[in-house]
């Protein structure tokens, strides 16, 4: 009896590890994308430009600016996921007012990282609704893959 479940464990672990390397091989390595605006992402505060982003590894991704001057490290510790695969591969940012915060990144179509509100985020959030003359956005913005 131990040892048959014993080889059912076994055999369950070897499927779920294969399942695994045939995900991440699914799984582009990154993409490149132009953000038309300054935008924050994680505590950094970056400028419009062109960006490569790449996956660390977890739930770090890697933002670089096309000239390479720029590198920032961002976790992303929530995964979300969507049905709709017109959306395609983006980025999701939260605009208050002329704030904009880096939300999500979708590598995948199905498969996306959220990042985590920062105080930044919050108090920009807070202040727009104080005013209650705009309304907070979501802007997406489209990526190549790499």
């Amino acid at each position: 009896m131990k040892s048959k479940v014993t080889t059912i464990f076994a055999v369950l672990g070897l499927l779920l590890t294969l399942a695994m390397v045939s995900v991440s091989a699914q799984t582009p390595t990154g993409a490149q994308v132009n953000i038309p605006f300054d935008f924050a992402a994680g505590k950094a505060n970056l400028k419009a430009g062109t960006y490569t982003i790449t996956r660390a590894s977890g739930t770090a991704l890697k933002l670089r600016s096309r000239d390479g001057k720029k590198t920032v490290l961002i976790n992303a510790p929530l995964t979300v996921g969507s049905r709709d695969f017109k959306a395609g591969e983006r980025l999701v940012f939260n605009r208050y007012g002329s704030e904009y915060f880096l939300s999500q990144v979708w590598l995948t179509v199905d498969v996306g990282r959220q990042l985590m509100t920062t105080s930044a985020e919050t108090n920009a959030a807070r202040e727009l609704a104080r005013k209650k003359s705009d309304k907070p956005q979501r802007v997406e913005i489209a990526v190549r893959s790499r």
